[in-house]
């Protein structure tokens, strides 16, 4: 449905865990410049005792300072394990503007075109969980848009993660999160993923993290592509792109058919989407006008009980329900200089049609909504007082509406009208001390909003926020940078949390919740060589009025409310390189704590929260043309949606889900051989209800296997 060991500086140069808590002495010298002690080392932090440590904050802290003063003790060089040549040059754009990463006071992961199309990835959703390490929670649905949670927000992160293309933001005024399905996988030319706060850059919703899909323009040589592939249940897929060019104009066109009966009666699924850019470029000015379009339709098979998950996860309840859902997505965007400043604007305009059939339950319902979206910004670079500037002044104007019609045939219609408005200014000044490798920032952003409920529910929000931010980088001896920052951020009610009708909504909750705001403060390490990178970083988001779900009694529905004081803490990992002349590894792991820290559930669990997560890749090249990836992903236990008490006797178990992929080169085209969930792991990621009778459990697909073939021309 989309809807504690203590740290221990006596050791000089090093961070040492207390012994108590069995944790292994790590030092940052033992990890700079050896990504293959990273990785084994993020295995480590899979263990339950790793979370002791990050029960206090005055731990965190001090864990943060001791990792930070620890690293300037750098060996005299670093171990040559790796036999890469230099890594590629990266450029992000997570702060609106082109960047170097060197020295960015935050952490970001890159996931490039070469790594998606290495490991056979046709899904810019399966990007982000095999390559980015993002934990995902099942699409329900047939749109292929499973819930991306990053830094532990549960059943409400759709809601806490803002996610761009090219810069725009996509994220709907509902509870639906962002659809980015109909991205089609090669024409991107990065993904990049910042977990933590985005506020200052990007808005309200950001808490959790900011994810940039940033799409190729078109500038490199004419040509194109084309792929095919087949299937269990059913699966037939054919992508095709081409690329061409006038005098200063460029043209891209890429199409994707796809089509399967999934893994569950009544889930057949069929996706039809286009991407067209046309880009016009003259010296350093760009104009760049693209439209996507996506008709989605298939079953909606609906929840289990746990017997029937267990007896047959195939099996629907609900044979004849059905959904379809169009987009249309327009962006006109452009950059040039003038009078030295760099200016950017962007235009976007989207609308969505949902419709659904819901027979076993006996209602219709329907979703038309339409978004547009503007942003204009402008920098410069300078150099003053001995260091080198960088200011970036913004605005951001928002307009959503949504229709949103229920029809209960014999027991009536409801329709509702949610509008939205957001206006918003930003800036944000970076200071870089180049010969010292010591960069500073700071931002504010001035948020202006209303929001409005009309027809048969009425519901009005009207909020204005200023979040901030502050951050630092440096760099040490002999080539690792330490940063850190810390700010606030918040977020809104949606749609479907500040108004509502009939029975799914208490008179009680209606137009009463108040804004989430946060304090984030996170602290990284990272390296970057010629032999491979690693970053490790710890971070603290303290929430007060989170906005979330909560249940009356154990049959009602959910209603939304704001917590007691909520916290995410935790400590993530990511380490890449080559272990061997023909294998290369990486791995993103997480150790985190998403959970209540005063009132009624202090110390509880937020439901539908992995505490731990690890995913690897490997990378074999027995000979020229041949490659072999391995692609795993384990996720720790959940709790289930509503159990804010923590009194279930049951969890969402963990789960272990491993890909295999052969290709081959033959002659133009490359042969592959695809197994998902090669074990044939039988699990589930999605439950609603505590009751076992209850029909919430969501069963993900088993094993199946694609043949496909591709070329570039």
């Amino acid at each position: 449905m989309r809807r504690s060991a203590s740290p221990d500086t006596g050791q000089r140069g090093g961070w040492q865990a207390s012994p108590q808590a069995g944790l292994p002495a790590v030092t940052p010298n033992a990890l700079a410049g050896n990504p293959a002690r990273a990785i084994r080392f993020s295995c480590f932090l899979m263990t339950p005792r790793v979370l002791i440590a990050l029960r206090s904050r005055a731990a965190f802290l001090a864990a943060g300072i001791a990792l930070a003063g620890g690293v300037f003790a750098q060996p005299a060089t670093s171990p040559n394990l790796l036999l890469t040549p230099s890594l590629p040059t990266v450029v992000v754009t997570a702060n609106r503007i082109p960047e170097d990463p060197t020295l960015l006071p935050m952490g970001v992961t890159v996931i490039s075109a070469a790594d998606i199309r290495s490991a056979g990835i046709t899904d810019v959703n399966e990007a982000l969980r095999w390559l980015g390490g993002v934990v995902t929670r099942i699409d329900s649905s047939f749109t292929r848009n499973p819930t991306l949670d990053l830094r532990g927000f549960g059943e409400t992160a759709g809601s806490n993660v803002v996610i761009l293309v090219d810069g725009v933001r996509q994220n709907e005024g509902d509870m639906s999160g962002a659809a980015i399905s109909w991205i089609p996988v090669d024409s991107i030319e990065r993904i990049e993923i910042v977990r933590g706060s985005g506020a200052v850059a990007h808005g309200e919703g950001a808490t959790g993290g900011v994810i940039n899909i940033v799409t190729s323009k078109g500038l490199a040589e004419p040509g194109g592509s084309v792929a095919f592939g087949v299937g269990s249940r059913q699966t037939r897929e054919a992508r095709a792109s081409v690329r061409t060019g006038t005098g200063n104009w460029r043209h891209q066109l890429y199409g994707t058919v796809y089509d399967t009966d999934n893994h569950r009666d009544n889930y057949r699924a069929r996706d039809r989407s286009v991407l067209a850019r046309s880009t016009w470029s003259e010296g350093d000015s760009l104009f760049s006008a693209q439209l996507g379009l996506q008709d989605q339709r298939g079953g909606l098979p609906g929840g289990l009980t746990v017997d029937d998950f267990n007896s047959n996860p195939r099996q629907t309840l609900k044979p004849e329900d059905r959904g379809s859902n169009q987009t249309r997505n327009l962006l006109l965007s452009g950059e040039g200089t003038l009078a030295g400043w760099r200016l950017g604007f962007d235009l976007n305009h989207r609308e969505s049609n949902a419709d659904a059939t819901y027979v076993a339950d006996g209602y219709l319902s329907g979703a038309d909504t339409a978004a547009n979206r503007g942003g204009l910004k402008a920098w410069r670079s300078f150099d003053a007082l001995g260091a080198s500037h960088r200011l970036l002044v913004g605005t951001d104007i928002e307009r959503w509406t949504q229709d949103k019609l229920l029809d209960w045939g014999v027991w009536g219609t409801s329709r509702i009208r949610v509008q939205q408005r957001s206006d918003a200014a930003y800036l944000r000044h970076e200071v870089e001390w180049r010969p010292q490798g010591i960069k500073v920032h700071a931002g504010v952003r001035r948020t202006v909003s209303e929001r409005e409920a009309s027809g048969d529910s009425l519901g009005s929000l009207a909020v204005n926020n200023t979040s901030w931010e502050l951050g630092a980088a440096m760099r040490l001896a002999l080539g690792p940078e330490v940063y850190g920052r810390m700010g606030t951020s918040f977020r809104l009610a949606n749609s479907d949390e500040f108004s509502c009708s009939g029975f799914t909504c208490p008179p009680n909750t209606l137009n009463m919740l108040r804004p989430q705001t946060s304090r984030d403060q996170e602290l990284g390490l990272r390296q970057r060589t010629a032999q491979g990178q690693w970053a490790l970083r710890v971070y603290r988001s303290s929430l007060v009025n989170e906005i979330g779900l909560s249940i009356i009694v154990p049959s009602a529905f959910p209603y939304n409310t704001n917590y007691d004081p909520t916290l995410r803490q935790g400590v993530e990992l990511e380490a890449s390189g080559r272990l061997l002349p023909k294998l290369e590894a990486g791995v993103v792991a997480a150790a985190r704590q998403s959970e209540f820290r005063q009132g009624d559930y202090a110390g509880k669990r937020i439901p539908m929260v992995a505490n731990q997560s690890l995913t690897s890749r490997f990378t074999y090249q027995p000979f020229a043309g041949q490659q072999w990836v391995l692609l795993t992903q384990w996720v720790s236990d959940q709790r289930i949606g509503g159990d804010l008490d923590n009194s279930c006797s049951q969890t969402i178990p963990a789960y272990a889900v491993t890909n295999l992929r052969v290709s081959q080169k033959v002659a133009d085209w490359t042969l592959s051989t695809q197994v998902t969930n090669l074990l044939d792991r039988h699990y589930y990621d999605y439950r609603t209800r505590c009751d076992p009778t209850k029909q919430s459990v969501y069963p993900q697909a088993g094993r199946s296997f694609m043949l496909s073939a591709s070329r570039n021309f």
